[in-house]
């Protein structure tokens, strides 16, 4: 049974609500789940549930679909969830037990429910909840820009004829919309929080403090991983509600839909995240006191392609050790090379295509993620450092990082690191990459994180590493004159040295596990 309702906030304001239940009994332990991206095809989704013997709440935020006011990023959703679960836990189809599906920007709309009612709140699911600008619009005031700019008017009726290179190229990015005749509010929340001259709600504390057993998904190709990953640790304390997490080689959006392929890989059925089981399972034993499966007993458990998958009692696996690969002219060894250094000129308007990697899946500007094939190796303005071929094969699970040792003649420029495999076909594709903002001018110390990579280089294969200063259109251009490309167009072009060797020791951290 279907219903619509309007729930009144505490200012007047009216939430557009869909409440589902079974036909008969009751009552039940609800789900809840409050999106800005409709109430219908949410409420669709969870038909399995009222099937199973609970009700579904799908609310759509305050200023999306059918609710009135105006959305603003995170600012009402403490207070608006808080609201509507009063408004629940008053209604005779409510049991007085609940459980939050917190997917994206549905986990940040929700953790006010947990926050307000610890008691009635039975259990989570959380995918990469965002908690904060940091975790999804960008931090140290470097812009994520390939999923932000688009996001920023998702289902504006233009949004399919827009012109998104020109748009990513537009300069200055504050601008970029409104050069479409685009007026777009939330890009210029977004804007003004990366250059620092707003702020926005931090719901980390809040976040941190609940005692909610929870169920994490979290994705390798997924550009929000690191959100997955907070959410999990901060979630895992001495004394806290039990804490599960699954990772694997999914993206943002098909972690969920239990996708299994992307534009350049198929994983194969064995790779799903069984998002729909494992969210019932989780749910009927912390709503419906069922057993706990066996699999949701083990705190981490990772599907690593090639090796299948990997349990662990916390990420990053306290089994994993430290390969240091050090940089050369050229190389990439276990050995410090002599001292030396490489150069190349980087040019903003020139910038180094984004290939595959942790983004959302945006075919509409070429944008998809996943491990694709690497073009941009024979570049000037991209040094790459390469191994021998491996004589055993290598399973690097867990963070990379990549300290540089470097020099730049700008005010402020980029470092990026791409992590790639060479196969026996001397074919490259992607694994990780990062990027890091320093300032200049003079000598650098740059560290690059991936914050999680899952995969096998096999033997006969070479594992390289691409060092630039650009990745284009993952992150804004530094236009390295240390003024934000959201509020500049003037660009200059920045001389850049990686040094090397025993007087300055760049190397790639992999994170290794045995086989």
């Amino acid at each position: 049974m279907n219903r619509l309702f309007d729930i009144k906030m505490r200012d007047g304001t009216l939430l557009s609500t869909v409440v589902q239940t079974p036909d008969s009994g009751g009552p039940w332990p609800v789900i809840i789940v409050r999106t800005p991206y409709s109430k219908e095809g949410l409420a669709k989704a969870l038909a399995s549930f009222v099937q199973k013997g609970y009700a579904a709440v799908v609310q759509d935020v305050r200023g999306t679909g059918g609710s009135g006011g105006t959305f603003s990023f995170l600012w009402n959703e403490m207070h608006d969830s808080e609201d509507t679960g009063r408004w629940i836990l008053e209604q005779p189809f409510c049991n007085g037990d609940t459980g939050l599906i917190g997917l994206s920007y549905l986990g940040g709309s929700s953790i006010g429910l947990a926050h307000s009612f610890p008691e009635h709140v039975k259990a989570a699911v959380w995918v990469a909840p965002v908690l904060s600008g940091r975790s999804v619009f960008g931090a140290r005031g470097v812009l994520h820009l390939h999923h932000n700019l688009p996001w920023a008017v998702l289902g504006h009726p233009r949004f399919r004829q827009l012109d998104w290179d020109s748009l990513y190229r537009y300069l200055p990015l504050k601008d970029a919309l409104r050069s479409a005749g685009i007026d777009a509010p939330l890009w210029d929340e977004i804007c003004s929080y990366v250059v620092g001259s707003s702020s926005l709600p931090d719901l980390s504390r809040a976040y941190g403090s609940l005692r909610v057993p929870g169920l994490h998904f979290g994705g390798f190709w997924d550009f929000m991983v690191e959100a997955s990953l907070y959410a999990f640790a901060s979630a895992c304390r001495p004394g806290g509600a039990p804490q599960v997490m699954f990772l694997g080689p999914w993206s943002h959006n098909g972690m969920a839909t239990e996708v299994t392929r992307n534009e350049y890989a198929d994983y194969g059925p064995e790779a799903s995240s069984a998002f729909s089981r494992r969210a019932m399972q989780w749910f009927d034993h912390y709503l419906k006191r069922h057993d706990l499966p066996e699999d949701l007993s083990v705190p981490v458990t990772i599907y690593v392609p090639g090796t299948g998958r990997h349990k662990s009692n916390a990420w990053p696996d306290p089994d994993a050790t430290k390969l240091d690969l050090y940089l050369g002219d050229g190389t990439l060894s276990p050995d410090v090379s002599r001292s030396g250094s490489r150069e190349f000129c980087y040019d903003p308007i020139s910038p180094v295509p984004t290939e595959g990697g942790a983004l959302w899946e945006f075919p509409r500007a070429g944008l998809n993620p996943g491990p694709a094939v690497v073009t941009t190796g024979g570049r000037p303005d991209v040094l790459v450092f390469q191994s021998a071929k491996l004589d055993n094969k290598i399973i690097s699970l867990g963070p990379v990082e990549v300290i540089l040792y470097a020099e730049t003649g700008a005010v402020s420029t980029d470092f990026t690191a791409r992590l790639i495999d060479v196969d026996t076909q001397d074919t490259p594709r992607v694994v990780g990459d990062a990027l890091s903002r320093v300032p200049g001018p003079g000598l650098i110390e740059a560290r690059l994180e991936m914050p999680a990579v899952g995969h096998v280089f096999k033997a006969g294969h070479r594992i390289r590493l691409d060092i630039s200063s650009s990745n284009f259109p993952k992150f804004d251009r530094n236009l390295n004159t240390g003024i934000s490309s959201i509020v500049s167009s003037r660009v200059s072009v920045a001389h850049q040295v990686v040094r090397f060797g025993v007087s300055a020791p760049s190397r790639m951290r992999l994170s290794v596990i045995a086989d």
